[in-house]
């Protein structure tokens, strides 16, 4: 027997049922502008156009060699499932590339049939082999960013060595059907293909592209929803709207995306130049001292985040390799200080490594971790460091201002209980590269969900020993680890669970592996132009412009 899965509302469907209409701009367009038009405190604005800003420039529209820029793959390309938020805030699978799917009982088959009649931008048909192309992709580009994402299928880690050309895991029947088995269960994996990290590629495309491909907008072509027109090193991109997309028409026909520094990010929405503002991207007493006052709290779009942000304790660095040592390092962080000064107490706090909303959140692992200082001492003095020592807290340099003031505070906490803190601040090529060699004490980052599965968290720094190395934590208990490796494969919802919420106790609160900190909210603010816009579902700063509706 098989679990039958057809096919479910797609995403843009829910997103765009009243795009066509939205998008005349006839109704909004000024004294004397043409319905091609619409007049705004800036100027003319062509109808269907949205303006957005980017603080920094993406490095590459290839989806495999990046774990960061998904702007284009978001837009350009398309997957074969999404993934979506309700009210609740909870998150539901809804097929896109695929019409239907069977599970095998024992989870390992699975069985696709493709969208009828989907083809790239320039006409290209979409077919099974441009999905078992770009799983080969993952596994065999030497720079490959997103092989993890084809890890579960059978025969990914021979090509991942180079033992073999093809995924003998992948079989296309056909044009339309292929199945895919998998090494073992994995009850997340029909949640990975949802994000852009499986987004789908033509194989005849990429491989005429060759090295154009991601470098080149003429040869970088998807089935999602737009184009991209024109790529400008340093000052940004601009996407259109794909006459041959598949799904519903968007609101949007043009997207222009500018790289701006955050002052004049602000600048420019406030004078109209923007229609969507990032306020994880501008001084935080910015938002608090003028767009959360009127006249634009009314424009505010408030998404939870879905994800933790945490301090990094490095094993393998003396002293945190003793235990007392890290837990005082837990109870000497004033988290609810650093949440309402700095972040304004737009989060929460969380104590673990599952974030509210995941899946496989545990509450009974919440409210154990509190700001004592006076215990951080006593369990220094404990650890046989009475006296302090000396810490490394690194920075990368392109972090935001927000993080930058974070580890200030962080670095003054644990000065009050006597460990002699103080901020290494490295260029982002040099603290990319020191993180990954395993031997960065200690550093603060952000992990947002790619996907709602709790594996997509726990197993990137707690699943192999490799992954505690490259994640410069070096978890020392073998025995954990490869618990952590095999909860992926729990059949069982309930059983999985609960393994889960084991290893996070353990992990966190027993083992004190990292100081978890807060979850935020992602405060955007729109245009008057704007009438719905729709963040992405996890909180990402990058988001799929068919969920714009414009006025």
């Amino acid at each position: 027997m098989t679990r039958k899965c057809k096919s479910l509302i797609a995403l843009m469907t829910a997103l765009c049922l009243t795009a066509c209409g939205a998008a005349s701009g006839g109704s909004a367009a000024g004294a004397g502008a043409s319905a091609d038009t619409q007049q705004t405190q800036s100027g003319t604005y062509d109808s269907g156009l949205l303006k957005a800003a980017i603080n920094a420039d993406i490095t590459t529209m290839d989806v495999h060699k990046t774990s960061n820029d998904y702007l284009v793959p978001m837009n350009v390309f398309d997957t074969l499932f999404s993934i979506v938020k309700l009210d609740d805030g909870s998150t539901e699978i809804v097929n896109r590339l695929v019409d239907s799917y069977d599970i095998s009982e024992d989870g390992k088959t699975y069985h696709f049939t493709l969208r009828d009649g989907v083809v790239f931008s320039d006409g290209t048909p979409l077919t099974a082999q441009d999905v078992k192309f770009t799983f080969e992709r993952m596994l065999s580009l030497p720079d490959s960013q997103q092989a993890d994402f084809a890890i579960p299928i059978d025969g990914a880690q021979e090509m991942l060595d180079g033992k073999a050309d093809s995924l003998r895991g992948i079989t296309a029947e056909d044009d339309r059907n292929f199945t895919v088995t998998l090494t073992a269960p994995f009850a997340g994996f029909i949640a990975s293909l949802a994000t852009p990290s499986t987004s789908i590629l033509s194989k005849k495309l990429v491989t005429e592209a060759g090295e154009d491909f991601g470098i080149l907008p003429e040869k970088t072509i998807g089935t999602g929803p737009y184009l991209i027109k024109e790529w400008k090193r340093d000052h940004g991109l601009v996407f259109e709207y794909n006459p041959r997309y598949w799904g519903a028409e968007p609101s949007v026909k043009r997207v222009e995306v500018t790289v701006m520094d955050s002052q004049t990010m602000s600048m420019a929405y406030q004078k109209g130049d923007l229609d969507i503002l990032d306020c994880l991207k501008i001084d935080s007493a910015i938002v608090n001292s003028t767009y959360k006052k009127a006249p634009y709290r009314d424009r505010i779009v408030s998404a939870d985040r879905m994800g933790t942000y945490f301090l990094m304790l490095n094993e393998n660095v003396k002293p945190l390799d003793n235990l007392q040592v890290r837990k005082a390092i837990q109870r000497a962080i004033n988290r609810e200080t650093i949440l309402s000064s700095i972040f304004s107490g737009d989060g929460q706090l969380e104590d673990g490594i599952f974030p509210t909303g995941c899946i496989g959140y545990s509450k009974e692992n919440q409210s154990w971790l509190t700001y004592d200082p006076d215990e951080a001492r006593k369990l220094l003095a404990d650890a046989g460091y009475a006296e302090g020592f000396d810490l490394e807290l690194c920075l990368d340099s392109s972090a935001l201002d927000s993080i930058k003031n974070t580890m200030q505070v962080i670095a003054q906490n644990l000065n009050d209980v006597g460990i002699r803190a103080t901020i290494r601040t490295i260029d982002h090529a040099g603290y990319l590269d020191l993180r990954g060699s395993g031997e960065m004490s200690s550093y603060m980052a952000l992990w947002v969900l790619d996907y709602n599965d709790p594996d997509n968290i726990i197993y990137p720094f707690f699943g192999t020993k490799d992954n505690t190395k490259v994640r410069s934590n070096n978890y020392g208990d073998d025995e954990i680890i490869a618990r952590v490796a095999a909860a992926k494969t729990i059949v069982d919802e309930t059983e999985r669970n609960k393994e889960y919420a084991f290893l996070e106790k353990k992990i966190i609160e027993e083992d004190a592996a990292w100081v978890p900190m807060f979850s935020l909210k992602h405060l955007y603010l729109i245009s008057d132009r704007v009438e719905h816009f729709t963040p992405h579902w996890a909180g990402w700063e990058d988001f799929y412009f068919e969920g714009t509706t414009l006025i």
